[in-house]
């Protein structure tokens, strides 16, 4: 039977952040260390760290409120393309109908 590990990584705390945990599932054949060193040089690389880093400790309240009111209108926008289209495409079904 093949087991598997568990093993907690080490989250990068953000100050005034609740940290959250991450669990990946390592083979009994490999290393949980070297996997996590793995895992976290390739994130490096993509720069998710940054980014993260960046927007928590940048940011600043009247920036997310900016934010925040820009994905509302946002997503007000996509919700009235989504019913322009849907009415469209029923009155196409009610010409072909007819």
């Amino acid at each position: 039977m093949f087991h598997h590990l568990l093993r907690r990584a080490a989250p990068a705390v953000a100050p005034n952040m609740q940290a959250r945990s991450l669990w990946y599932q390592v083979p009994k054949w490999q290393d949980a260390d070297v996997f996590i060193k793995q895992a976290t040089r390739t994130m490096e690389k993509d720069g998710i760290f940054k980014q993260i880093d960046q927007r928590f400790a940048h940011e600043k309240k009247w920036q997310r409120r900016i934010r925040k009111k820009s994905e509302s209108e946002i997503r007000q926008v996509n919700k009235r393309m989504g019913m322009i289209i849907d009415f469209c495409l029923k009155k196409q079904k009610q010409g072909r109908s007819s």
